[in-house]
């Protein structure tokens, strides 16, 4: 072979392994952020201005925000830490709320004689010293149920006495069992809202004198979720009857699933705009197929909004409309921008400026429903969206990351667009990720689930707390209304136990 030749094709060659090294180098300075950087996609300011172009310098010449002139001015930056000023009054109210209780520091029997004349002191007044906040452990009792017994010294029918007993609620979820009505909301609450494990519950109860195990635990969880499934259900039916939802899933581990299969949480959550109520929903499923889908959301016709996963499919469910969180696109750019030294002038960071735009002006929006909110989206972020998209077509031979990043942004640019049309439809999806990341730290804490039927539990559980939470409800407050309307065992409808009752709002209300 001609000695150029050879030449020329190793000099190819090398050109091709440095690319491989800077495309793996970038991989490492990406992962290495995900892993110990902050759980941001800001960034920073000095790196990237939102408004550094010319043609962004101002959103949106007809809003009433065209009259203020942006000026960029280039300064030294001087650190200085000033403390908060801590609020006043707001330690001596809250003690003031409180139950008082005097603790009075008496003399000592001795000291209680006159140093001179040896006589006995007499008390004449006290002050208070300093206020504290008390806590009193909780303690074990035993609580007996007497059935009391009535005669009606008048009546004898068929000769016999008039016999009358009084009304008593029915025996615990768990019959002859140590874990009572009062002792499960508090395992669901330090499992599903502070994130303790059951074994660490395990040695808490054993403080104060409870024989149980974690075993025992679990399955009080199960059979409690059993018992309130029914309100799972009209969560979930009172979610669907919104035009818009969004959807998410979210791993989890069950051991008695198949060894090297992956089960999955199906969340879906109402938009934080113009739906009926706040509500979240978990469903657990085996796989991640697109099969889920459909036996969720069998009967919907309205629009979810999701990210970029192949299973939400309009071919696969036509009568489903879907939207594009426009996060999900700014991210792959965003993460471009973070593995490169001065990524302020490159085109991953030019895209997210622009992207940036658009959010801006949402932002600016005035309108007084749906249909008047996606007209205005339609006058002012649409020239803001095509900017971005005839930008991207502008940028030459893309390659690694960033022609990733733009195939992404470009093959969800129509559903994208359905904001024009559907007022209700956000531009992220970050509200249903919000609800999901509670579950993600009991995920760390308790790695898995034993069996599918504790999976189920933990969907169920889930759901009441996080829509617990969305309603603004004190959710161990709320577990406790729960289960002392199921310990009554009366006929109660449903609407009875969901977050927005008004009489569940006055029970369960936050403290103030």
């Amino acid at each position: 072979m001609d000695k150029d030749k050879i030449i020329e094709e190793l000099r190819k060659q090398n050109q091709q392994l440095q690319q491989k090294i800077e495309e793996q180098a970038e991989t490492i300075k990406l992962l290495s952020a995900r892993i110990f950087g902050k759980k941001t996609e800001k960034i920073d300011k000095n790196q990237l201005s939102l408004l550094s172009d010319d043609e962004l310098q101002e959103l949106d010449e007809n809003t009433d925000t065209s009259s203020e002139e942006i000026v960029e001015v280039e300064t030294k930056l001087r650190v200085v830490r000033h403390r908060k000023a801590k609020p006043k009054g707001q330690r001596a109210e809250f003690l003031d709320s409180l139950e008082q209780v005097d603790v009075v520091h008496k003399l000592e029997q001795e000291a209680c004689t006159c140093t001179d004349c040896h006589k006995k002191l007499i008390p004449i007044g006290k002050k208070c010293v300093y206020r504290e906040v008390g806590l009193r452990k909780p303690e074990l009792f035993c609580r007996n149920h007497y059935q009391e017994t009535y005669k009606c010294e008048h009546c004898h029918p068929k000769g016999g006495d008039m016999i009358i007993t009084s009304e008593v609620p029915t025996s615990p979820i768990l019959p002859h069992s140590l874990i009572s009505n009062d002792i499960i909301p508090v395992v669901i609450m330090n499992k599903f809202g502070l994130a303790t494990p059951l074994n660490r519950q395990v040695q808490y109860f054993k403080s104060l004198g409870l024989p149980v195990t974690a075993k025992q635990l679990a399955h009080a969880v199960i059979k409690a979720s059993e018992q309130v499934e029914f309100i799972h259900d009209r969560l979930t039916k009172t979610l669907l009857d919104n035009p818009v939802i969004h959807m998410d899933e979210t791993p989890f581990k069950v051991l008695s699933e198949k060894a090297r299969s992956t089960s999955y949480f199906w969340v879906m959550r109402t938009t934080e705009e113009f739906s009926n109520q706040k509500i979240v929903v978990f469903n657990y499923s085996s796989d991640r197929k697109q099969e889920n889908i459909g036996e969720l959301v069998s009967d919907y016709t309205g629009c979810i909004i999701c990210d970029g996963y192949n299973a939400y499919s309009s071919e696969r469910y036509p009568q489903i409309t879907y939207g594009s969180c426009l996060v999900h696109i700014r991210r792959h750019f965003v993460e471009i921008v973070k593995t490169l030294k001065n990524g302020s002038q490159s085109n991953a960071a030019k895209a997210v400026r622009l992207l940036n735009s658009i959010f801006e002006a949402e932002k600016q929006l005035e309108y007084q429903n749906a249909k008047e909110k996606a007209q205005k989206r339609k006058l002012h972020l649409k020239k803001y969206v095509d900017k971005f998209y005839d930008f991207l077509d502008t940028i030459l031979n893309p390659s690694g990351k960033l022609k990733k990043a733009i195939g992404y942004a470009r093959k969800f640019r129509t559903r994208l667009e359905k904001i024009y049309e559907i007022g209700e439809l956000p531009l992220a999806n970050n509200p249903v990720e919000q609800a999901i990341r509670p579950a993600t730290l009991v995920r760390k804490n308790s790695l898995f689930a034993t069996t599918v039927a504790g999976a189920k539990a933990n969907a169920i559980w889930y759901s009441l707390i996080q829509t617990a939470k969305l309603n603004g409800l004190d959710v161990s407050k709320y577990l406790n209304y729960i289960f002392s309307l199921l310990e009554q065992r009366k006929d109660v409808d449903v609407e009875a136990y969901l977050p927005w009752d008004s009489k569940v709002k006055e029970s369960c209300a936050v403290a103030s």
